[in-house]
């Protein structure tokens, strides 16, 4: 009888902690956002090489009422070449974060420049970095950075990689062509640069500030 109380006790105080976790943790959840084959929006969308991902929060109460940044770097030869905070609601007075926060992040290479804007619900941000005119245009693509899971853990006041741009693979001797093999999950730049030498790049961070 006191084993079987023992088990039940261990097995309650499991799923206990368990939910906690489960309701204390935040997850970044990260889509890409394709129209429909064939459509007039995929046609149009494939045609000019805009990308888009959606970002998205699973409990977003613990975001509530948070100032938040948007970081840009651009990397040339492994090393940063443009560091830009490109939305800082409080500096710049936009809203905090509110009961839902999600995001979309629209890209496109085109004449040596790469377009990256976000589009909240209720402001937008754009902006334009040039690109060497050694790549044609589409080769820069929005990739997501969760590994191919869909979200990641995120954490209050520290910066969390959203968003990679970046050429595919163009090396067999590197791993597969194309640009799944350079979007495998979260880029530690260093490792990242030394295996695959792509000269120009792009990271997008998110910061929610703890206050």
């Amino acid at each position: 009888m006191m084993r079987i109380l023992q088990t039940a006790l261990f097995f309650l105080t499991f799923s206990c902690y368990s939910q906690f976790v489960e309701d204390n943790e935040i997850k970044m959840i990260s889509a890409y956002d394709h129209a429909t084959f064939g459509s007039k929006e995929f046609v149009m969308e494939t045609f000019q090489g805009i990308e888009k991902l959606n970002i998205s929060f699973s409990n977003t109460t613990k975001l509530m009422d948070k100032h938040f940044k948007i970081i840009i770097r651009k990397y040339k030869n492994g090393k940063i070449e443009k560091d830009k905070v490109v939305i800082d609601t409080r500096v710049e007075g936009l809203p905090k974060i509110g009961k839902e926060f999600k995001f979309s992040i629209i890209t496109q290479h085109i004449l040596n420049k790469e377009k990256i804007a976000f589009f909240f619900s209720n402001f937008f941000n754009k902006q334009i970095f040039e690109i060497n005119k050694s790549f044609d245009d589409g080769t820069f693509l929005l990739r997501e950075v969760t590994g191919g899971d869909g979200k990641i853990d995120f954490q209050i006041g520290k910066e969390t990689q959203i968003g990679l741009i970046t050429p595919p693979n163009n090396d067999p001797g590197k791993g597969d062509l194309g640009y799944c093999e350079v979007s495998k999950g979260t880029i530690d730049v260093k490792e990242w640069y030394k295996t695959y030498k792509i000269s120009e790049f792009f990271l997008v961070y998110l910061l929610v500030e703890n206050k």
